[in-house]
């Protein structure tokens, strides 16, 4: 199974197991429950950062975009949540974007439906 696939299927199952999932916008969660991810995804843009490591607890996965922007975001969340007793996961992040050619999160849906594609052929 190619390495998105594994990663887009250990994401979707540790939100059925209550994982909170933070992303930068309300696009990125719309893309995610296209994905078949059904628990808690935290849009973190336009909401001040120390209300939601606030909110969090137990197994929280930043999943930011691949850019610059994203980059500073989730080192920013990860810090503010380990000073909290909270280690958030960002191996699943790597993971899903160094295994396909987008960006960012909204595309996901896209880089799932060309692997798709291309597996038929």
């Amino acid at each position: 199974m190619n390495d998105f696939l594994k990663a887009l299927n250990e994401l979707i199952e540790r939100s059925k197991e209550g994982a909170i999932i933070l992303v930068e916008g309300r696009r990125d969660v719309q893309a995610l429950r296209e994905l078949g991810v059904e628990g808690k995804i935290v849009p973190v843009s336009n909401v001040p950062k120390a209300s939601i490591v606030d909110r969090v607890e137990g197994d929280v996965i930043i999943l930011t975009d691949w850019d610059e922007k994203g980059e500073i975001l989730k080192r920013c969340l990860f810090n503010m949540l380990l000073s909290n007793g909270i280690v958030a996961d960002v191996e699943i992040r790597r993971r899903i974007f160094s295994s396909v050619d987008v960006t960012e999160v909204e595309d996901l849906t896209k880089a799932l439906i060309r692997l798709q594609t291309r597996q038929r052929f």
